[in-house]
């Protein structure tokens, strides 16, 4: 079994808000606090974002629909999403994280990660750091988790172990041993579909996956694929906590309120509702400002089947969005339409550097 090659003195943490969308929630309106509650649409052809604890004692998740959300808790309230205040919130969160060390780097709105091997508060103990980001984050109402190791996965797995409003910490000397009786559906990237190979294939635990042979994995998985889950479940994980992340695509969609069965009418939402917001998002007052590397149509049809339509472009052009539509439409074989979107790829920076493996 081989040893992390990473310097077992790195510190770094995830920090995960607990229940984000829905601990916002309640700082706006604390009547929720002892009720369940949902964000996101109740309707058929709505979807919760995510659920307060009480909602979840009865099984209501995040990506369930609405309505199956309502059978389960036939008591469960609905709040709409405002993305807005979610993100203005999230700026709060890193400015407390940013008064700690100037290494941090938001994963996603509400998952951070931070690298403390350089930070000299509390006697340098990463432990009671995180336990003091917690208390003043409880401040601004709110909880979350922490997973503290020298390394970005196990960080993330462990900051799971505790939820809601605590942490642990898996040193280095306990980092194999740690990993090798995880379930491989916790490990990060693993799919269910590379879950069910892996399982047919008699592999269950990283422990089976330490001593698999790499050869074995690869062809289980692909080539990448299969050295990077090996590589992961012995401890090599020397991915460095990234303070500035560029933008690698932009794009707005959205689930119709009734299914479109004409080709105008998906014309005009593009015109009405998602050119708008694209070009809004995209922050430039005329579209050949904005230079990209691709357009996208998405067309999702009333039997939940996708279709996606990709042309390679230098700037925006919102013609092609409706040359993308035609040839999307033409795929749908009578189907109805209930969710459009658009989207453009941004150029990347460090095109030429090698890019960062990533499980499937």
């Amino acid at each position: 079994m081989s040893k992390p090659s990473q310097p077992a003195t790195r510190k770094i943490a995830l920090l995960d808000l607990d229940a984000f969308f829905a601990s916002a929630e309640v700082l706006r309106d604390p009547s929720l606090r002892d009720r369940p509650f949902a964000v996101g649409g109740g309707s058929e052809r709505g979807v919760v974002a995510t659920a307060n604890y009480l909602a979840r004692q009865f099984g209501v998740r995040s990506a369930m629909s609405g309505a199956h959300a309502k059978r389960l808790c036939p008591q469960l309230h609905f709040v709409r999403p405002d993305h807005s205040y979610y993100r203005q919130l999230s700026k709060q969160v890193l400015e407390v994280l940013q008064q700690v060390t100037d290494r941090v780097e938001p994963a996603s709105i509400d998952e951070f990660y931070l690298d403390l091997t350089e930070n000299q508060q509390f006697r340098g103990s990463a432990s009671l750091t995180m336990e003091a980001v917690r208390d003043e984050l409880r401040k601004l109402g709110l909880t979350a988790s922490a997973g503290i190791s020298c390394q970005k996965m196990v960080a993330k797995i462990a900051s799971e172990e505790h939820k809601p409003d605590g942490q642990f910490v898996v040193p280095p000397e306990q980092l194999l041993h740690y990993i090798a009786q995880l379930s491989l559906k916790r490990i990060p990237g693993v799919g269910p579909k590379s879950l069910e190979r892996l399982q047919n294939a008699g592999y269950y635990l990283g422990q089976d996956i330490q001593a698999a042979e790499l050869g074995r994995l690869q062809q289980l998985l692909g080539e990448k694929a299969g050295w990077l889950l090996q590589q992961r479940c012995n401890g090599l994980d020397p991915r460095p906590v990234v303070t500035e992340r560029s933008r690698k695509s932009v794009g707005c969609e959205e689930t119709l309120r009734h299914d479109f069965q004409h080709l105008r009418q998906v014309e005009q939402f593009l015109d009405d509702v998602l050119l708008p917001q694209l070009k809004k998002r995209l922050g430039q007052a005329r579209w050949q400002d904005t230079h990209i590397k691709s357009q996208t149509v998405k067309l999702k049809f009333s039997d939940f089947q996708q279709t996606t339509v990709s042309r390679t472009a230098k700037t925006v052009s919102p013609s092609l969005f409706y040359q993308l539509v035609r040839e999307a439409w033409e795929r749908r074989n009578q189907r109805s339409v209930r969710l459009v979107g658009l989207s453009v790829a941004l150029p990347d920076p460090d095109e030429q550097l090698q890019l960062e493996l990533e499980l499937d």
